[in-house]
């Protein structure tokens, strides 16, 4: 189960604002998001910019130094508790934005509203992405550009390296990819949708569809001596890395938990000791980490 949704099963997003937040410290670098908006999108004249799934409107505070002054944001969410958040810290921005509660499926939106539709970290929590796709597609003008940052957890898994316990080699990558592909088959939530989206947009009738990796790449090595480092593990461990020790009742549910995407019982054994010997929340100050983002940025443009 995705780590949020573990922990906030009742509204989850409305509780995890912080943790949202954070998450963008291991994501981005803020130099090559410059890169895109300038070099990559060639975005040179005012943009009406509307984000799906906006939360507490963080992209778009990152997007909108970056583009021509003039240019405005849009915000819609599900989220009562993450568009009060938004209005609120948006409140004192020198740019002009507004906020809506509702649906990505159907949002309140004309047709050909917006130069840009964008996505951050949404699609690959959703069970209809293709839906909100389209629905994008539709409020974006012709020769207006689609947008999507999504994961690829598969691929994260692959990469991400702790030397001190060589992550490379011991993670089991096939019981990972198993419970990301059981999810996808119950509830249509796609972990892997990062890579699968310029597909998507193809089909869904945008043109010129390209993908870029987001080039964020966290090396966290001992000692923790720095705000910075000490920030980054605690972000880490927000991810789902940093687990305190289960009793014996939270670890049976646990085993129930992988056993129930199809892991076999020793298999599940298995990766609840590696998990337990790794212990990063207790021994991660001391490792050497390499942690990837590996979020791939997708966009194509609405035909004329």
């Amino acid at each position: 189960m995705d780590e949020l949704q573990a922990r906030y099963p009742d509204g989850f997003w409305d509780e995890a604002s912080e943790q949202l937040r954070a998450g963008y410290l291991l994501q981005h670098n803020d130099d090559y998001l410059e890169f895109l908006v300038n070099r990559v999108w060639g975005l040179k004249e005012p943009c009406r910019l509307v984000e799906f799934g906006c939360g507490a409107g963080k992209m778009g505070m990152k997007l909108l130094p970056l583009l021509p002054t003039g240019s405005s944001y849009t915000g819609i969410d599900q989220s009562k508790a993450l568009i009060a958040n938004a209005r609120q810290v948006w409140s004192g921005a020198p740019f002009q934005a507004e906020f809506h509660e509702g649906s990505i499926y159907d949002t309140p939106f004309l047709e050909n509203t917006f130069d840009i539709a964008l996505t951050h970290t949404v699609l690959m929590h959703v069970p209809q992405p293709e839906k909100a796709l389209q629905e994008m597609v539709r409020v974006t003008r012709p020769g207006g550009m689609v947008i999507t940052c999504e994961a690829n957890r598969n691929a994260h898994t692959a990469m991400l390296h702790i030397d001190e316990v060589n992550h490379q080699e011991t993670a089991p990558l096939e019981l990972f990819q198993t419970i990301n592909r059981e999810i996808r088959k119950r509830t249509g939530v796609d972990h892997n949708i990062g890579i699968k989206l310029p597909v998507l947009m193809h089909k869904a009738g945008l043109v010129n569809v390209q993908a870029r990796l987001s080039d964020a790449l966290r090396c966290l090595f001992p000692p923790l001596d720095t705000e910075y480092k000490q920030r980054v593990f605690e972000v880490i461990c927000d991810e789902g890395y940093g687990q305190p020790k289960p009793d014996e009742a939270q670890r049976a549910k646990w085993k129930t938990n992988l056993m129930g995407y199809g892991i076999p019982e020793k298999e599940a054994e298995d990766e609840i000791n590696r998990e337990l010997e790794e212990d990063f929340l207790e021994k991660g100050p001391g490792y050497h980490t390499v942690y990837p983002a590996l979020l791939t940025w997708s966009y194509g443009i609405v035909k004329k």
